[in-house]
């Protein structure tokens, strides 16, 4: 389930309600493994249940999930290789604190068109403005 919320402001000086930009939408599922759970699954190549666990835990903000996903499509585990979504989930783990993600984002940086590059770029910045869902 998905929750959008607003903020009403009441101003004191005028009396008058503001209604606020809405929040971003808040995804309420939460993640069916834990992000250990995922490197076993991975270990066994079941590469459906690893993605579908370390998916869930990357949007929510945890870096070894995103830089994992970001592997899985970079090797194409399980689904197609794909360095656009490589690359927007490097700078994601990049930006949260993984330090080898740097190197690999710089290596996948050059295989992208400026086009690609810009694609990526955008789908960084609707991870950080659409509530993460």
């Amino acid at each position: 389930m998905i929750l959008t919320r607003t903020l009403i402001f009441v101003s004191v000086l005028t009396g008058l309600a503001v209604t606020a930009t809405p929040l971003p939408a808040v995804a309420q599922d939460k993640p069916t493994c834990f992000v250990r759970e995922g490197v076993e699954f991975h270990r066994q190549k079941n590469y459906g249940k690893a993605f579908e666990c370390w998916d869930a835990h990357a949007r929510r903000g945890n870096s070894a999930a995103q830089l994992n996903v970001a592997r899985m499509y970079i090797h194409g585990e399980g689904l197609q290789p794909n360095n656009i979504d490589a690359y927007q989930w490097l700078t994601i783990a990049d930006r949260s604190g993984r330090p080898e993600a740097r190197a690999a984002l710089d290596r996948i940086r050059k295989t992208l068109t400026p086009e690609q590059l810009e694609d990526a770029r955008n789908r960084v910045q609707r991870f950080y403005t659409s509530g993460r869902r």
